[in-house]
């Protein structure tokens, strides 16, 4: 089960993990990639065969934890976090926030009112786990900074016989690594707002956001893009003197007495 926080890497290390997993040969449409790995919040996971690939934005906290299972935690660090679920929201349907400026999507990013929680419970919450022999625990930065070296590990997470393959055929590590690339997922990651919002409809009430389209003929037709730069640091680009503050302050009253922040000490 692969749990992260909306914008922090859901859908490239799900590809590395399916891309693992068939040694190298990719999906080709988006809806193929979902069919492979539904979100746990979804009805219909309930009739998936097991063994199975699962998604969720379920903090940790509120999962069921199995030993038999394995998780996978992606972290990412709260400035490029909140950047980029700002982009999502302005384009989805899931919020009327098209208008809405940065300034005001901080806000309601740092009281929890975007929908999916909260992020800083939902980071701690992974985090705690991270010593846990059936979790696998990566942040987004340090798998932009070490790719291969954190596939090979979550090959081996997933079963010695996966990092194996990888390790001894060039060509399949090649391909893992080539086809989980930002350029080569925008090919097919791009979904139709109604697609999104039929999915929101089948999840747990909690995980609405604040405003929901009713109307699902005010959907725009054109389609989201689901990766927007896949880099780290953009909002030094977003953040004014002003936002930095209120992060820095948010950061401090909600991870006191944690050391999480350790992770982004050079970001």
């Amino acid at each position: 089960i692969q749990v992260t926080y909306p914008r922090s890497g859901t859908h490239w290390v799900q590809q590395i993990i399916q891309l693992i997993l068939s040694k190298g040969v990719s999906v080709e449409t988006f809806n193929e990639f979902l069919e492979k790995a539904p979100f746990l919040e979804v009805q219909e996971v309930k009739t998936t065969a097991s063994p199975r690939l699962l998604r969720t934005h379920f903090s940790m906290s509120k999962l069921r934890l199995s030993e038999k299972a394995k998780y996978i935690y992606v972290a990412r660090n709260p400035w490029d976090c909140c950047v980029s679920c700002f982009y999502l929201i302005r384009e989805s349907p899931a919020g009327e926030f098209t208008n809405g400026t940065f300034d005001d999507f901080l806000d309601a990013f740092l009281e929890a009112k975007i929908g999916f929680g909260d992020y800083f419970e939902h980071v701690l919450s992974g985090y705690s786990h991270r010593g846990d022999s059936n979790v696998f625990f990566v942040t987004y930065e340090e798998l932009q900074a070490n790719k291969k070296g954190v596939v090979l590990r979550l090959a081996e997470f997933l079963g010695e016989h996966h990092r194996k393959v990888l390790e001894e055929n060039e060509e399949v590590l090649q391909q893992v690594l080539e086809k989980s690339t930002v350029a080569f997922m925008k090919n097919f990651m791009t979904t139709n707002p109604k697609d999104i919002l039929n999915v929101l409809k089948k999840n747990s009430p909690h995980l609405q956001p604040a405003q929901v389209i009713s109307n699902q003929e005010s959907c725009p037709s054109t389609d989201i893009h689901i990766l927007r730069k896949g880099v780290v640091g953009d909002w030094k680009q977003h953040f004014t003197r002003e936002n930095i503050e209120k992060m820095q302050t948010a950061i401090m009253e909600r991870t006191n007495g944690s050391d999480i922040m350790d992770l982004w000490k050079c970001d």
